[in-house]
């Protein structure tokens, strides 16, 4: 079993999914634990091959026979690119199948609502493992489907459907873009491979090299929520229920930073270096456009939702200055602020199913309510404002550090001023929320049950833990770093 972990990993969500919609008259309870479970099987298999990983230090792959007339295999990389980034991944979407179970329990159709959160987490992973660019493409488009399903039928507001069909819009004509690139890359490299795409770069006619470039950078740039393709995800991520608003904006929108750093970094080498200064300034502008946005907001989900924005700004500056301290910044902003921005809708769900209102004019107090969630939240706001110990601290340390190693020292001063508006907005969400004088209608008001608690805590934990302890990331983060700088480098 565990030499086919990667599949497993995989594939067992989406078939549970499958198999618990299919049977949905027979399944009369129980339906959540059965897809927690489902899920939870994929964190199991995936942490079986964690100790292979590092031992290797190297790619581990897993193929099956396909398409082999254009020599493409079904195939798994799992690498110390590919395995924390799946990890984190399967985790998130674990932890919100169960808070889903006391989250939803009221809404409607059961059944279909997890075969989708299950099939959504297949594609995450999927694209995240994804040895060849077809299956990436593939994975790529499993993701929009199940979510925009997600969206359309247990959004929050009456205008759901307009918003789902915004963001199926918008990601697919990214995803378009990303195939148009994929398939002009294989036109002339003649392979789909993405372990040996560094090796026949070379076979890309320069005056078609930019070209491919821009059309997969859109392509990744959109799921990224970069600005300015950004306008898709404060709707989507607000008007989702919020377990899934946790998986969009912890998980999914990572997919793009994911396929930026194992397509453009490892294949495209010698334009990132070109472009370089573009795409920290763009890294730039979406920081400081999201945190001002954020600024602005009165609804905790959509303030949360423009703070994704500008996190990704953070994620693109770093990978995008192309130094090895970047990179591993880069990489490493991908599992933190999916842990704490993860944590941050969970806790926005637990005060909206308590308080009944995710106005934050009409919040204040809570701190005295719900000191456990309330914690929580601190943890995970202080985390991405950047204070140590905690864990986002050493990802936005060495994403600057990186800006700085490149020789880019005027963008990266902009960049570090950009963070006041970081933790400006955060500061000012969890004064309004948390402190001063608690509303008479929520008097009575209690902590939220355990169900709902228990996924926080974890994450809560897991920030501290990798905030006091952050080589237990490293030691896969680092090695994935050196690995991409030098294929820059040598392309």
């Amino acid at each position: 079993m565990i030499e086919h972990a990667a599949l497993l990993a995989t594939v067992i969500p989406g078939i549970a999914g499958i198999l618990l919609y299919a049977f949905s008259r027979q399944i009369r309870r129980g339906v959540g634990w059965m897809a927690t479970i489902a899920a939870s099987s994929s964190v199991v298999m995936l942490i079986s091959m964690g100790s292979d990983v590092m031992e290797k230090q190297g790619s581990i792959t897993f193929r099956y026979a396909w398409i082999p007339s254009i020599k493409v295999d079904f195939g798994f990389l799992v690498d110390t690119v590919s395995f924390p980034i799946a990890l984190i991944a399967a985790a998130v979407s674990t932890l919100c199948c169960f808070y889903s179970i006391k989250y939803m329990e009221k809404e409607r159709d059961q059944p279909a609502y997890y075969a989708n959160l299950l099939l959504f987490m297949t594609g995450m992973i999927g694209v995240i493992l994804s040895s060849n660019l077809i299956q990436f493409y593939l994975f790529w488009e499993l993701m929009l489907i199940p979510s925009y399903l997600l969206i359309a039928n247990w959004g929050t507001s009456k205008n759901r459907l307009n918003i789902a069909f915004k963001y199926f819009i918008f990601t697919h004509i990214g995803a378009l873009s990303m195939l148009l690139g994929i398939l002009a890359v294989f036109s002339y490299t003649k392979t789909f491979n993405l372990l040996e795409l560094p090796l026949v770069a070379g076979d890309i006619p320069l005056n078609m090299v930019g070209v491919i470039f821009v059309m997969l950078l859109i392509g990744f740039l959109v799921k990224m929520a970069a600005f300015p393709v950004h306008t898709w995800l404060p709707d989507a991520h607000s008007e989702a229920p919020t377990p899934i608003s946790a998986m969009l904006s912890g998980v999914m929108i990572k997919c793009g930073a994911y396929g930026m750093a194992r397509i453009l970094l490892t294949t495209f080498g010698q334009i990132v270096l070109q472009a370089s200064d573009y795409l920290a300034i763009l890294g730039i502008i979406t920081i400081a456009y999201g945190g001002l946005m954020a600024l602005a907001q009165t609804d905790i989900k959509r303030l949360l939702a423009y703070s994704s924005i500008s996190q990704m700004g953070y994620i693109l500056f770093g990978l995008g200055v192309a130094s090895e301290l970047g990179i591993m910044g880069g990489l490493l902003h991908i599992i933190n602020h999916a842990v704490c921005k993860s944590l941050l809708f969970l806790c926005a769900g637990i005060i909206i199913h308590q308080t009944g209102t995710r106005d934050i004019r009409r919040l204040g107090g809570l701190i005295g309510k719900m000191p456990v969630m309330g914690i929580a939240c601190l943890i995970g706001v202080f985390s991405l404002a950047g204070t140590p110990p905690l864990n986002a601290f050493w990802s936005e340390w060495m994403i600057f550090g990186g800006g700085l190693a490149a020789g880019k020292g005027l963008i990266t001063i902009f960049a570090v001023l950009s963070t006041v508006i970081t933790a400006g907005y955060y500061l000012w969400f969890v004064w309004r929320v948390f402190f001063g004088p608690l509303p008479k209608r929520l008097n009575e008001m209690k902590e939220a049950p355990i169900s709902l608690r228990a996924p926080v805590i974890i994450l809560a934990t897991i920030s501290v833990l990798l905030g006091v302890l952050p080589g237990l990331v490293l030691e896969y983060i680092a090695p994935a770093a050196e690995y991409l700088s030098s294929l820059i480098l040598g392309g």
